[in-house]
């Protein structure tokens, strides 16, 4: 056990560096730090549950329906995949299931490890907000990153993650941590302790409007009203409502730039024709689709993105709405076995959140990431995957 908790105290130390230690290993895989330490996961998850037979009885089937269907869809498309392009889906398969092997991890710490996991999430998140404040103003574009497949981002808000709408969604995800450590003992926090949680929860309010992310917008009042509705504090929804029509007022002036126009068409019109794509692929395959994360093959399959391009498109290997993404990788049976897993937790959160306040944080966190990732494929974003998997795991015991 304290290896497990060396291991994510290091994973949590490199949670904050986002997308900037990541390594093309060929194929088109890439490998990073979290991704490396969270496979150690996996591997103990396996060992303790053949070991293990009280760990193995905590363990519900529902956090394994998914994986089983993604890894049968990948093995009945098996058929039309080249074997290093098997293998590349295959590792990002197993990348998810190393992330929910981190939940597992968690679970099992005791309450003070629990409370020492907290802390470090709340410096984690604060240093991507720096860094995102550091990197806008020093460094205010990835125009020098196009050639490895980034968007240049023009004068918005990117922190360590190198794009503004994933990271527009993890600062509302740690927002939202936050109000819940504010709230959740209000009446017992000394007045150091709340300007120090209320100044973190400004500054990330500020960071979320520079990404100028419409996506992380909606998620941040989505998210922000369901907390506050939950917690009957109906007043502070308002105030919401004021900060985000202030933030347009004030940068309603720069709307002719097309990186700060809140109401721009193009990335719209491009994910309208993402959307079209996928759908076009769930007629063929409805039933189980065409094999976890095939997608990026079975677009080049399709003929729906050109392979002869001088740079690489690092999003060409999903879809923007993660559930449209989920049921064309592993049809409809992938899609009701995910749908469901997240059931089951909304459902535990929803009947803890009272005593609870990271049962009360994950369900405002999580309505608001599903509505992002109607946008954005948020759902499978690594750092996103690992952050609420955390949460998770410090909700259930």
């Amino acid at each position: 056990m304290l290896l497990l908790k060396i291991l994510l105290i290091i994973l949590l130390i490199l949670f904050p560096f986002g997308e900037i230690f990541r390594f093309n290993i060929g194929n088109n895989i890439f490998l990073k730090p979290l991704d490396a330490i969270s496979i150690l996961f996996l591997i103990w998850t396996a060992i303790l549950y053949v070991k293990n037979k009280p760990f193995r009885q905590s363990l519900k089937w529902h956090y394994f329906y998914f994986p089983i269907i993604g890894f049968v869809s990948l093995l009945f498309n098996s058929y039309w995949l080249k074997p290093n392009e098997f293998l590349a889906s295959f590792l990002y398969l197993l990348r998810w299931v190393s992330y929910l092997s981190i939940f597992f991890a968690v679970i099992q710490m005791e309450e003070v490890f629990k409370k020492r996991i907290c802390k470090i999430l709340v410096v984690d998140g604060l240093l991507v907000v720096l860094i995102g404040y550091i990197q806008y103003f020093l460094y205010p574009s990835l125009r020098n990153l196009y050639y490895m497949g980034w968007d240049e981002h023009l004068y918005r808000m990117f922190s360590s993650f190198l794009d503004p709408n994933f990271a527009g969604a993890f600062f509302v995800l740690y927002f939202i941590f936050i109000l819940g450590l504010l709230f959740g003992k209000m009446k017992t926090h000394i007045g150091r302790t709340k300007f120090f949680y209320g100044s973190i929860a400004v500054l990330t309010v500020l960071a979320i409007f520079l990404t100028y992310s419409r996506s992380a917008l909606l998620m941040f009042f989505i998210s922000g009203a369901i907390f506050f509705l939950l917690l009957q504090k109906r007043r502070f929804i308002l105030y919401l409502i004021f900060a985000i029509v202030l933030f347009i007022i004030i940068i309603s002036p720069f709307f002719y730039i097309e990186n700060l126009d809140l109401f721009r068409v193009t990335s719209s019109i491009e994910r309208l024709d993402t959307a079209q794509n996928a759908i076009k692929i769930i007629l063929d395959h409805p039933i189980i689709g065409v094999g976890f994360d095939t997608y990026r093959y079975a677009q080049i399959h399709y003929h729906l993105i050109r392979t002869t391009s001088q740079f690489p498109a690092n999003s060409a290997s999903g879809e923007d709405t993660s559930l449209l993404f989920v049921f064309a990788t592993t049809g409809i049976l992938g899609l009701f076995a995910y749908c469901y897993l997240w059931f089951k937790l909304f459902t535990k959160a929803f009947n803890s959140f009272k005593t609870d306040k990271f049962a009360l944080i994950f369900f405002a966190s999580g309505v608001g990431l599903f509505i992002d990732s109607l946008f954005v494929n948020s759902l499978f974003y690594a750092e996103i995957m690992l952050w609420i998997w955390v949460i998770t795991g410090l909700m259930l015991e």
